[in-house]
């Protein structure tokens, strides 16, 4: 069979872009694949396969050690480590049929014990209070919704049994929806390979336009939404209308262009996107089985008995306590104090939870100088009279003075002339919003900040207080 004239003239050039991919792919299943489009867009679906990241085995697998590696770094940033005493990994949300996949490669290319990997043994340990940490593994990071929705639901079943932190690990992940996750959630999330919006089609200035004027770049856009809506009417451009150009050797993420995975309509896709397994959630009901049995058995967890458990709400009050603990774990009555976030999901059935576990547990509630009464008066009507402080926030302890003065930090001072109250909280609270910004709930670069320009008198009577409400809490 003779390819019509529009197609012909290409072959030796998809046969080159083909040949580069690091799977397999018969030539004539992409040519038939581009048959689909109308003759003057052809070009069009050259563009597509020219631009498509296509990730083969040796290339995940790449991933997956870079990735291991950023986790190990980023839990020395964060005091702790990772190790098959505390610290288990699973698949995140619904998962994918890559799920098992990515979880088995992971453990095999970073050489990890398959003990480590969410079961229904490994539910003891998480029972008996050894785990720490917890690793999310998961192929991409798209718009970010999914993982967010499935970490703040994991955050409120594993932290009463004794989690501090939770990472998310991915090969892939497009940088909006990993910012997403860190501004929502109290997870520490970072893919090996992350892309931003010019690497997709939605952005008129990424290389996927190259060569086309600027003028005619968004009547091209145009017929990308036109073949999307054919393939996936809701999402012509994919989920969160992202306009990725992504597809991995055994499944493509929905976040790619629709054209590419979808079968709807008797569109013969070029890399078909998988169905779905089970992944973390599935053991959700065995967990909240587990702390149900432990509130009526009235048991501890053994290994917080010697431990203070300190709650607070987001990642910065848990990266300013753990500095602040640092500085008094000399005076302490207890063998071991930690930080844990709650990931600003403050719930009473949650802070229930958490001293029906452990009544070693002091909740810090963070005043928000007066410009959030509402979540802070909720905060403290959940937490009742458990054991609590009311702490200002980390910015009060600053001086800021010498902040201002630091050619680092004096640009995103801004000199705000109105001086009543209310307005001076604004500014404080802009200024708190424009360092942790700038900061990036880095561990490291907070504790330089805190090493560097904390007010020592004002550093030193909260140092005071935590000590005297932790130390009177060991003899209650």
């Amino acid at each position: 069979m003779k390819y019509p004239i529009s197609l012909s003239q290409r072959v030796d050039e998809v046969k080159h872009i083909v040949s580069n991919w690091s799977v397999e792919k018969d030539l004539s299943q992409v040519l038939n694949w581009l048959m689909q489009f109308d003759n003057e867009d052809i070009d069009l679906g050259v563009r597509i396969i020219r631009n498509l990241n296509v990730i083969g085995f040796e290339d995940l697998n790449t991933a997956l050690t870079i990735a291991y590696s950023k986790l190990e770094r980023m839990a020395i940033d964060k005091g702790t480590k990772i190790s098959d005493k505390n610290t288990l990994f699973a698949g995140i949300g619904d998962g994918a049929k890559s799920g098992a996949m990515i979880g088995y490669n992971f453990r095999i290319i970073n050489e990890l014990s398959e003990d480590n990997f969410m079961d229904e043994k490994s539910l003891n340990y998480l029972e008996s209070g050894m785990i720490d940490n917890i690793v999310l593994i998961d192929d991409i990071v798209g718009t970010g919704n999914q993982a967010t929705e499935e970490i703040k639901s994991l955050t409120q079943k594993v932290t009463p049994l004794g989690v501090k932190n939770i990472f998310l690990l991915t090969a892939v992940g497009m940088q909006e929806g990993i910012k997403a996750i860190s501004q929502n959630t109290k997870a520490h999330v970072f893919s090996a390979f992350e892309y931003s919006e010019l690497d997709t089609v939605t952005c008129l200035d990424s290389c996927f336009y190259e060569g086309i004027p600027h003028e005619d770049r968004a009547e091209t856009k145009l017929r990308l939404e036109y073949y999307g809506r054919i393939t996936n009417q809701s999402s012509p451009l994919g989920y969160g209308s992202i306009g990725a150009l992504i597809a991995f050797y055994y499944n493509t993420p929905n976040i790619s262009l629709p054209m590419i995975w979808s079968s709807k309509n008797s569109w013969i896709p070029l890399f078909k996107r998988a169905v779905k397994i089970n992944g973390i959630n599935s053991y959700y009901r065995q967990i909240g089985t587990s702390i149900t049995k432990k509130k009526r058995e009235r048991s501890t967890l053994k290994s917080k008995r010697h431990e203070l458990t300190i709650l607070v709400e987001g990642r910065t009050d848990e990266i300013f306590f753990d500095y602040v603990v640092s500085l008094i774990k000399d005076r302490l009555d207890y063998e071991k104090v930690s930080v844990i976030s709650l990931g600003g999901f403050g719930s009473k059935k949650l802070i229930d939870n958490i001293y029906g576990l452990n009544e070693n547990c002091l909740f810090i509630v963070e005043d928000e100088m007066g410009l959030q009464p509402k979540r802070t008066d909720r905060f403290m009507t959940n937490v009742q009279d458990k054991p609590h402080l009311r702490i200002k926030s980390f910015i009060y302890f600053l001086n800021l003075d010498l902040l201002a003065q630091s050619e680092r930090w004096s640009p995103i001072f801004t000199m705000d002339k109105e001086d009543s109250e209310s307005n001076l909280s604004r500014k404080i609270n802009r200024l708190e919003m424009s360092i942790i910004k700038y900061l990036r709930n880095s561990e490291s670069r907070f504790k330089e900040l805190f090493v560097n320009y904390l007010d020592k008198e004002k550093i030193d009577d909260l140092c005071e207080l935590l000590l005297s409400k932790i130390n009177r809490s060991g003899d209650n």
